[in-house]
């Protein structure tokens, strides 16, 4: 089955109005801050069998919501044996990323070649330097990860609970950033690859929420949840991003 028909076919039905979390279907809308001012970011997640699928929008709303970024990412979720266990994991299939830079559209596609490790992308843009398509080798990895699908995959990858459990342990995973190779324009300092290692550890409870640290290029991002694993609130503080519920901040020092 090619995973992009199927992402254009689940969002043809609605998503179910839930908490966002890892354990349901979700629609739900947040406060989106950096440099350039304040912006609502949309996200929805359904699973639908083993398949996890998140859409994103990041709208304009001193324009009438005009839409700034967009992005769709299909991942499967399945196990893996490790000795006599077997891990959960989240293996990303297929994404979609759209973003107006000056007034002009830029693509990104990406989709895993079957039977290779590799992922195929195809750039459109008016710029020569992006534009075509080619194949990037995965690196080994137990758990991959698309950036913009995190807080489904590192909780249906139950990597949020075992590092809650084993406090002050790092465990490593695969980022797969679905917004390459533009992310390099839109941020600083997030690398030239499509893939980078990265981890996770738990960092305590702070006013009933579950707060994590994802450390990647030598940056940090906080992620804090609710004790079901639903996201609250995002601080990418090198970024100057903030996301949390609308007329929520942020405090530094929370």
């Amino acid at each position: 089955m090619n995973p992009l028909p199927f992402l254009v076919v689940f969002f043809t039905v609605s998503c179910a109005r839930t908490p966002l979390g890892g354990n349901g279907d979700a629609k739900t809308s947040y406060s989106y801050v950096d440099e350039s001012g304040t912006f609502t970011l949309s996200r929805e997640t359904k699973l639908v069998g083993s398949k996890l699928v998140t859409r994103a929008q990041l709208l304009d709303k001193k324009s009438g919501g005009r839409l700034l970024e967009k992005s769709v990412m299909l991942s499967q979720i399945g196990s893996i044996r490790n000795g006599s266990q077997r891990l959960l994991i989240v293996r990303p299939q297929a994404s979609e990323y759209t973003v107006w830079i000056e007034g002009k559209k830029y693509v990104s596609r990406m989709q895993l070649v079957p039977g290779k490790r590799a992922m195929r992308m195809t750039l459109e843009s008016p710029e020569p330097k992006w534009q075509g398509t080619s194949e990037v080798p995965v690196p080994k990895a137990k758990y991959l990860c698309f950036f913009g699908q995190l807080p489904e995959c590192l909780a249906r990858s139950n990597l949020l609970e075992n590092a809650r459990l084993i406090e002050g342990r790092r465990f490593d995973f695969l980022l797969v950033w679905d917004s390459f190779p533009y992310v390099q324009d839109l941020l600083t300092k997030t690398g030239q690859k499509l893939f980078d290692r990265a981890a996770i550890k738990f960092d305590g409870e702070i006013n009933g929420l579950f707060r994590y640290i994802v450390e990647v290029e030598e940056q940090v991002i906080s992620y804090q949840f609710t004790k079901s694993y639903e996201l609250v609130k995002v601080a990418w503080i090198s970024q100057g991003i903030t996301i949390a519920p609308p007329g929520q901040e942020i405090v530094e020092d929370e």
